[in-house]
């Protein structure tokens, strides 16, 4: 004891302990702001930057990624330092530096609720990114657009914008855009209850991740499987899966995946029979868990309500349950409803409470005619998309045999044309020669061209706030000749939607009230400028 005495003593004295206690509160006190410091540090060094930078394109960039890092802190900030950076992108015609700085604008919208600005400054990004043929742009814009789709509820657009991400990923071996599409038309695809091909979508993902060595991806992709074979109740699958996530997360700093990946693992367990490795997994799951709108957190809450009464905790496990069922009514997630529904019902069952325990076998059957409801609602919808698809895919072929019959004939009379013009320069020589008089008629064909587009593109365009995109001109023009939303539609082969949304946009850059102000107003201002 006296030893250990005149050893804390020492070590007072030559100030060890007072260093590590200081080092303690330093961590405890400003642990939690490191991230915003680091952040705020970056800002601070990107404005440095900016104020020496002497390339211009190098100002587009740092102003591209001051709206990067502010854009979880202050949309506003976002917002102003993208568009300024898209500007001076456009002063250089730096067409990259345009887009990715329109990508930040259009996230900030986004996360701003703002959706249908985002969806129209995504848009605008991606005509510039096909205008140039820049086939990598157009991969990453295509998944962006995918994600707002998603996160929107629009799962038909979601999964036409992923799969054209992940055909052009494929074609440019973009792989880290091939697996994300991947990824996110898995997710669509469980929720949709179409498993195998959810299946197929990570697994391929999961392929990917591993030949480049990915391990956060690794980690999700894992994840999502383990999820996808607890809603096949393929427990064993599941589990497996959870825990190849879990080694490899191990060597990671994300404790929320930490928790969801316990959770994922003690639902498995659960349903395997293991309760007391489950319960202690899906215990420490939910104390790691921050959020209350988790999804994870209302399943790990329902299986450890009814472990909980199973273990004879009764007042505490039912309290978990009705607070799962409570959060999950405002989900809208039915899988997860039916999943707390039925362990509700089961644990009124062992509590003795029969009428409640039919009152929630009633909603659970409820809710799994919903679930079947869907999927009937959700194949048609498939195999509508499938046949409009189609259809337009006959439209498309319909005109391009038009079109080739069209050029063919004006190939067939351009060549006898030709034909008659050599015919009659070879007369002509002939005639001269052998002095053969004859009267000779001059043919001089005549090539008229009229021009009646009364409107300059890029000198009009360049006086502009903000320029019209080639889309928006060509729908300008459309207007111009009288054309409706409808027919506009079928030229240019997009939807009513697309065309409403580019007639929104060139009347706010134009600052018209109508088609007709519109079409008033740009022959008056290239009138002005000529």
């Amino acid at each position: 004891m006296d030893f250990c005495k005149s050893i804390l003593s020492y070590l007072k004295k030559t100030q060890i302990i007072r260093v590590y206690l200081i080092y303690c509160l330093m961590i405890l006190f400003y642990g939690a702001n490191l991230e915003v410091l680091a952040n705020q540090s970056k800002i601070d060094s990107l404005h440095q930057k900016l104020q020496t930078s002497k390339a211009d394109t190098n100002k587009v960039w740092i102003l591209r990624d001051l709206a990067f890092y502010h854009l979880e802190e202050n949309l506003d900030s976002t917002l102003f330092y993208s568009q300024k950076g898209y500007v001076l992108a456009r002063n250089l015609n730096f067409i990259s530096g345009q887009i990715w700085n329109l990508y930040q604008k259009a996230l900030a919208l986004e996360f701003g609720d703002d959706f249908n600005e985002a969806m129209s400054t995504y848009r605008f990004a991606l005509d510039l990114a096909e205008e140039s043929n820049d086939l990598l742009s157009i991969a990453k814009l295509k998944n962006a657009i995918g994600a707002a789709y998603y996160y929107n509820s629009d799962y038909a657009l979601a999964t036409l914008a992923y799969q054209e991400a992940m055909e052009i990923s494929d074609e440019i071996h973009y792989t880290e855009g091939l697996s994300h599409a991947l990824n996110n038309l898995g997710i669509i695809y469980s929720n949709k209850k179409n498993y195998s091909k959810a299946l197929e979508a990570y697994e391929r993902s999961l392929s990917l991740k591993l030949a480049s060595a990915d391990t956060i991806g690794i980690i999700n992709s894992n994840y999502n499987i383990g999820l996808l074979y607890a809603y096949l109740q393929e427990y064993d699958k599941s589990l497996n899966a959870f825990r190849q996530a879990k080694k490899l997360n191990l060597y990671t700093k994300t404790p929320r995946d930490q928790a969801v990946i316990q959770i994922g693992e003690g639902v498995a367990l659960y349903h395997l029979g293991t309760l007391e490795e489950a319960y202690e997994l899906l215990d420490k799951g939910i104390s790691m868990l921050k959020s209350d709108k988790s999804h994870e957190k209302i399943a790990a809450l329902a299986y450890l309500g009814i472990l909980k009464i199973k273990k004879g905790e009764k007042a505490t496990g039912l309290q978990d349950l009705l607070q799962a069922n409570a959060m999950v009514e405002l989900t809208g997630r039915l899988e997860l409803q039916k999943q707390v529904t039925k362990e509700l019902a089961s644990a009124y069952e062992l509590l003795g409470q029969t009428d409640q325990a039919v009152h929630y076998w009633k909603i659970y059957d409820h809710v799994k005619d919903s679930i079947n409801s869907e999927q009937r609602m959700w194949a048609f919808e498939e195999m509508q998309a499938k046949y409009e698809l189609i259809e337009k895919e006959k439209l498309i072929n319909k005109q391009k045999a038009a079109l080739y019959a069209q050029t063919k004939s004006k190939f067939t009379i351009i060549s006898a044309l030709v034909m008659l013009f050599l015919l009659t320069i070879f007369l002509g020589y002939r005639i001269y020669f052998l002095k053969v008089k004859s009267h000779q008629k001059d043919f001089k064909p005549e090539f008229i061209h009229q021009s009646i587009d009364l409107l300059d593109f890029k000198l009009v365009n360049s006086h502009l706030p903000t320029p019209l995109t080639s889309r928006e001109w060509d729908v300008v023009q459309l207007v111009e000749l009288g054309k409706s939303n409808c027919e506009i539609a079928a030229t240019l082969f997009v939807s009513e939607n697309t065309v409403k949304t580019h007639l929104k946009n060139i009347f706010i850059k134009v600052e018209a009230q109508s088609r007709t102000d519109l079409i008033h107003k740009l022959r008056a201002m290239s009138l002005i400028l000529h």
